[in-house]
């Protein structure tokens, strides 16, 4: 869905001197141009969501669950995957919202597809059969698919010894990646990552607001940035119903 860091190479389109700081009309068309590129994206990751949370509630139309007393399992997840799919539709009825952010409407998309996932998982325990775990999203972007599994080591002795990695294949196996991540990661390039508009007071040297990838944003003002935009934390879906999501950044 992005460009591989394009938005460090935003502010590279309006030059500046070297030797001297950024004019006003120079800053201006550069704040102009980011914001710009910003909020088209936005409105294409707005876009998503609703397609996605829409869809989810069609699967939850046609796939409900009368559940028994004795269905503990399955009502664990059924009613985990409710609250998703209402955590999903809430974050989406803010899309519009000035302060809403691409990870914002990154985690609605992740949690409207968990939803459908864990209402999948509910069904299969309803049925007496057990589930798979949630699939581990990508970590640099967590829109792209689930995160590939490093090759498993040899048999034998050598299944017992620790493989020698590259610093590359140390890289890719840092976080979980995607096949196409991991690739990049493993050829010497950057992976293709989420960003997030950090607002000016936050930027280096207070000049922005700039693009950055969306896990380089203070803990303090993203609830997303450690958790892949939800996909790493069951809680998710409860710290969106409680409105903890929604933390004052700097202005």
């Amino acid at each position: 869905m992005f460009r591989r860091w394009w938005f460090l190479k935003v502010a590279a389109a309006v030059p500046a001197s070297p030797a001297a700081p950024p004019t006003r009309r120079e800053e201006r068309a550069r704040r102009a141009l980011l914001l710009g590129e910003w909020e088209a994206l936005r409105e294409r990751l707005r876009e998503t969501a609703a397609e996605r949370v829409t869809a989810a509630g069609a699967v939850f139309r046609t796939a409900e669950l009368e559940l028994g007393g004795e269905e503990s399992a399955a009502r664990l997840a059924y009613q985990w995957a409710l609250e998703a799919y209402e955590a999903a539709g809430r974050l989406l009825d803010r899309a519009g919202d000035a302060d809403t952010d691409l990870p914002d409407l990154a985690a609605a998309i992740v949690l409207a597809e968990q939803a459908v996932e864990r209402l999948g998982a509910a069904h299969l325990l309803h049925a007496g059969k057990r589930p798979a775990p949630l699939q581990v999203r990508c970590y640099w972007n967590p829109l792209h698919g689930p995160a590939e599994t490093p090759p498993a080591p040899g048999r034998g002795g050598k299944a017992r010894r620790r493989p020698h990695l590259s610093p590359r294949e140390a890289a890719a196996e840092r976080r979980p990646a995607c096949r196409s991540c991991r690739a990049a990661i493993l050829a010497g390039q950057t992976p293709d990552v989420l960003p997030a508009l950090l607002p000016a007071k936050a930027a280096p040297g207070r000049r922005g607001p700039v693009l950055v990838p969306y896990f380089a944003v203070p803990r303090q003002w993203s609830p997303w940035s450690t958790t892949a935009c939800g996909a790493y934390d069951r809680g998710a879906p409860a710290l969106v119903l409680r409105g903890g999501h929604r933390r004052p950044g700097p202005r």
